[in-house]
């Protein structure tokens, strides 16, 4: 039977495994955290029910085999692997690849049955036809009147728009609805009906399809390090291509009537936000997780090393991406200007609102100080290109407008990898192929130029300058 221990609020619940081959006790062990006003003795027996319910898992961790289904594999692997390999951030965008392309597919199947075949087919079809989602609809959405929606808000941890969908019998998602239904103390089941719709209209971009690739490929070399499968179907899989997005960019011209037409907006933290993201090339996340802190506006530099998402219901900070993603930005003296103003501005703000001002320290922020999210700025850029003609781009990709005005001004990909936060210049050579493509043609026409005549090295000169900022 498993060891409970109880522990300040919370209980430590230890189960053994038997032993291993050097004679050591295999355990296992978690933390169960009852809920807020409970009485003692209901704690002890929620402690208790948890603690057998976690034996039967790692009890069934010993038995699994090729017999067992992907779902249940899948379900092991985020619940007792996962967590302990991979940021919040990234374990979160796994379970959406999972539930939303992979699980629909062949969570139903048992492992043994899954093959390479197998896997190229779903990776076709995803590439083909785009995803097959699992969406859950209210049976009785009136119980989401209109004055119980703001309550079931703050008790599921669910926005408050969801509800609100949910309300009108529209489509949501598992995880959602599982929350909203234990607000109610319900099971999915009892509130909800599962729709299962097919999104045909497009397949999915070769990116996408390398990121779910690379997540069903981990679950399986788990499998495969603790002997439940004797081989990793998706590692000889082979991925479809040609399906990449033509992305459209913003030149030169474009990024300076884009700056100029940031005068036009209302809210100062979307102003100096987007002209950070045009002059620096952040990431979103970086950006809205930038602290003045971390800003010297005196030597003109940035520090990279937080990163803003939202979990839960909530905005939380963590590490960038990968380590070189830590780095140190040079601004120029344009941007040092609005960032002086903004951060006087800011100042000015918080001792209006005193006590109302939620202080986070942030360099953009919401009008009372709360985080920024990248989805704000996303929504107003979209709106702000749309009234003016320009092109239809999402907030990243002023990360590649900055990358490509580098680039045609000539400098080193050495240094454009290390501004980006690459982990190699390959990296930046295989995203931007397109754009030293299109550099390498000025070149072999700077020099077609210096042979019929002119001079090499000024025809080299003019067309970066063309080019530059």
């Amino acid at each position: 039977m498993p060891s409970i221990e109880k522990r300040g609020n919370t209980y430590r619940i230890m189960v053994s495994l038997g032993y291993n081959m050097e004679g050591k006790q295999i355990r296992k062990t978690t933390t169960f955290k009852p809920p807020r006003n409970v009485s003692e003795n209901k704690a002890e027996k929620l402690a208790t029910s948890f603690a057998y319910e976690f034996e039967k898992k790692c009890m069934g961790m010993t038995n699994f085999d090729e017999n067992m289904r992907f779902s249940e594999l899948v379900e092991w692997y985020f619940e007792q692997i996962a967590p302990h390999k991979l940021k919040e951030r990234t374990l979160l965008t796994n379970i959406f690849l999972m539930n939303n392309y992979v699980l629909p597919y062949i969570g139903h199947l048992k492992l043994k049955d899954i093959t390479t075949a197998r896997i190229d087919e779903m990776l076709n079809h995803l590439h083909k036809r785009g995803k097959t989602s699992k969406y859950y609809i209210m049976k009785d959405p009136s119980l989401l009147e209109d004055g119980t929606r703001r309550p079931a808000s703050r008790k599921a941890g669910v926005e408050l728009n969801t509800i609100k969908r949910a309300a009108r019998g529209g489509h949501i998602r598992k995880s959602t609805a599982e929350k909203i239904a234990s607000a109610f103390g319900k099971k999915l089941n009892d509130l909800f009906v599962e729709e299962v719709r097919e999104e045909s209209e497009q397949g999915i971009e070769s990116t996408s399809i390398a990121r779910i690739r690379t997540a069903t490929s981990a679950i399986f070399n788990t499998a495969l390090k603790k002997d439940i499968i004797w081989k990793n179907p998706v590692v000889h899989a082979t991925s479809p291509r040609g399906k990449q997005k033509e992305r459209d960019f913003l030149d030169a011209d474009q990024c300076k009537q884009l700056l100029g037409y940031l005068d036009e907006l209302q809210n100062p933290n979307a102003r100096v936000g987007l002209a950070t993201l045009i002059y620096t090339g952040m990431r979103s996340g970086e950006l809205c997780g930038l602290h003045w802190k971390d800003v010297d506006l005196e030597k003109g530099t940035i520090f990279v090393r937080y990163t803003l998402y939202r979990a839960d219901g909530q905005y939380k900070l963590s590490t960038p991406k990968t380590k070189s993603s830590l780095r140190v930005i040079a601004i120029p003296a344009e941007l040092k200007a609005i960032l002086k103003e903004h951060k006087a501005w800011q100042e000015k703000r918080s001792e209006e609102l005193g006590s109302k001002w939620k202080d986070r320290g942030a360099v953009v922020t919401g009008m009372e100080g709360e985080y920024m999210s990248g989805g704000y700025l996303n929504i107003t850029l979209k709106k702000l290109l749309k009234k003016h003609d320009l092109p239809d781009i999402h907030v990243h990709d002023l990360r590649h407008a900055n990358a490509s005005l580098l680039i045609n001004a000539g400098v080193p990909v050495k240094f454009i990898s290390e501004h980006l936060g690459h982990s190699n210049t390959k990296t930046t050579e295989d995203i931007y192929a397109h754009v030293y493509n299109s550099t390498a043609e000025k070149v072999a026409s700077a020099i077609s130029d210096a042979l019929d005549g002119g001079d090499i090295k000024s025809a080299f000169i003019r067309i970066v300058r063309q080019n530059m900022v």
